[in-house]
């Protein structure tokens, strides 16, 4: 069996309704991960990690 492609979503603000609809279109038959880089617990994102993960996944979206 095939391995499902992998798609990063890069988020800079909460999602909406119409970003999650959207989000979840388009995440149809992928692995996925979301990438939040506003501030969720007083930490900022480790943009080490971000960079390592957009090499490692197939696409990467970016929600502003």
């Amino acid at each position: 069996m095939p391995q499902r492609k992998k798609k990063l979503h890069i988020m800079k603000t909460p999602a909406d309704d119409l970003q999650r609809s959207l989000m979840s279109n388009l995440s149809l038959g992928y692995n996925c991960l979301q990438f939040p880089l506003f501030d969720l617990d007083g930490e900022g994102p480790d943009y080490d990690d971000l960079v390592d993960l957009i090499f490692e996944f197939d696409e990467v979206i970016t929600w502003w």
